[in-house]
């Protein structure tokens, strides 16, 4: 049995990692000196001191996040002859089986290219869901898009192209 699993990237974790440690200092240095950042947008230094505050308790959850991506080495993906399994964190039981999969597209968000797993059962996904705030978003996904599924390679080790192939070559395959 030919199974494919696909982890989260320790590069684009540590690309945050950088990225977020670089805001909170910033964070911290608009905090210190708020008066030196007064001028005709912000005028009062308690405005600069909240953009701060923000910066440092926003991006400090992307810290958290980034390191807990580096130790941890996460599966995001499971492709096997029996389906895909886009949530293993939450079950590896629960996956989407070929024959309920009708194809995949893509949508452009900004820059990001994200995949539509076309379903032909909606709703059954929808009431099988237990989280309310992920019932929510299926829901939301798809009077949106038209799918409670979607995927995104940006976390993840393959990049966008290559998910997309290995998809349509494994439905192709394994639909039938």
């Amino acid at each position: 049995m030919e199974k494919i699993e696909i982890y989260s990237s320790k590069k684009k974790s540590l690309l945050l990692l950088i990225a977020s440690l670089i805001f909170v200092v910033g964070g911290i240095y608009m905090f210190m000196n708020a008066e030196n950042f007064t001028g005709y947008r912000a005028r009062n230094p308690l405005f600069t001191k909240g953009i701060g505050i923000a910066c440092v308790l926003f991006f400090g959850l992307g810290i958290y996040v980034s390191i807990r991506q580096l130790i941890q080495n996460q599966l995001i993906l499971i492709i096997d002859k029996i389906g895909l399994n886009v949530n293993p964190k939450k079950s590896l039981s629960a996956r989407i089986e070929w024959k309920n999969i009708n194809g995949f597209s893509e949508i452009k968000i900004q820059s990001a290219k994200i995949i539509i797993i076309d379903v032909n059962n909606s709703d059954y996904w929808i009431e099988k869901e237990e989280n309310g705030f992920r019932k929510k978003m299926m829901k939301f996904n798809v009077n949106n898009y038209g799918s409670p599924f979607n995927l995104s390679a940006n976390s993840m080790q393959m990049n966008y192209s290559e998910l997309m192939k290995t998809l349509n070559e494994n439905l192709d395959k394994y639909k039938a």
